[in-house]
């Protein structure tokens, strides 16, 4: 017992997670906070979404819209499913919010949808890169059979 008091003494013993606070239901191993879905940062108190919510000043470089600036706005789709966003004012054109999930912590999904129920039908995917996303995607109008391809589209956060 001895021994074991004076190992510790001398190699610090100490509970690394004692002092550590880990938030939304993360639990500390060895100091460290390990996140729960949803959740980054050295403490977890970061939602996955946050960096991508705010409001973007937007230039498309899209097959047929062209150039197109305008903004838009990510915001969060609900509070129970921390990876979908909704976006408003999607290329400028659309009435209702199109859909997108997180894939990680840097990509964001827009599966297939028809948001507007009009023919259109949007998908695609981009990478956030600072305060910036960087998107492909297209829309395909069924009705005029055309689809309009977005390739490199600047998203800026202008908050």
């Amino acid at each position: 017992m001895i021994f074991l008091s004076a190992t510790c003494l001398l190699a610090g013993c100490s509970d690394k997670c004692k002092k550590v606070i880990c938030y939304n239901g993360a639990a500390c191993v060895d100091g460290t906070c390990i996140c729960a879905s949803g959740y980054e940062g050295e403490d977890c108190s970061a939602q996955v979404r946050s960096k991508f919510l705010g409001t973007y000043n937007v230039t498309d470089n899209c097959s047929i819209t062209l150039n197109a600036q305008y903004t838009t706005n990510i915001f969060a789709a609900s509070d129970s499913n921390l990876y979908e966003v909704k976006i408003a004012n999607f290329n400028n054109d659309f009435s209702n919010n199109v859909v997108a999930s997180i894939v990680n912590g840097t990509q964001i999904k827009i599966n297939p949808q028809s948001p507007d129920k009009d023919g259109r039908v949007v998908s695609g995917s981009g990478k956030i890169e600072g305060t910036s996303i960087v998107w492909d995607y297209s829309i395909n109008n069924t009705n005029l059979n055309q689809i309009n391809s977005c390739s490199g589209s600047n998203w800026v956060k202008s908050y």
